[in-house]
């Protein structure tokens, strides 16, 4: 019996251990959120299709950068049947981006040389058809904006 009781107590003393770092947690969360200032490249259209980049880190500096594509049909259906490439304009080789699930999200890391000068080249093709379309993100709206936030 006094075994048992001294377990008790030490999973009562972990759980009283645990308790503040979990009514933490929801504000470390809410740290982590976007927010409504976060620089963004202008939105494109392909038809029914509107595509969306959004960068990592949020504001586009020299050197590796992530590239997230959104492309969505009439602005809420996911295309998750699309093949993705991107590159910087310019420069030869196309770098085919991840495709994250089927929520119509691609994922690509490619060299940023001048964010001011660059260009974002995306090409999207349709599975299975030659059906393809290559949109063009100039670097330098994202800082425009950026210097134009208040």
């Amino acid at each position: 019996m006094f075994v048992s009781m001294q377990k008790r107590m030490i999973n009562l003393g972990g759980l009283v251990l645990l308790l503040p770092l979990l009514l933490l947690l929801p504000l470390l969360l809410m740290g982590c959120a976007g927010s409504e200032d976060t620089p963004t490249l202008p939105t494109k259209h392909w038809g029914d299709i509107e595509v969306k980049v959004e960068t990592r880190p949020p504001k586009i500096k020299v050197g590796m950068v992530e590239f997230v594509v959104i492309a969505a049909a009439h602005g809420r259906k996911p295309s998750n049947d699309l093949v993705v490439s991107l590159r910087m304009e310019g420069r030869e080789k196309w770098h085919q981006s991840i495709q994250d699930g089927f929520l119509g999200v691609y994922r690509r890391v490619v060299n940023v040389r001048d964010p001011a000068k660059d260009v974002l080249a995306v090409k999207l093709r349709v599975k299975k058809t030659d059906n393809e379309k290559i949109l063009y993100f100039p670097l330098a709206l994202q800082q425009a904006k950026a210097v134009a936030a208040p």
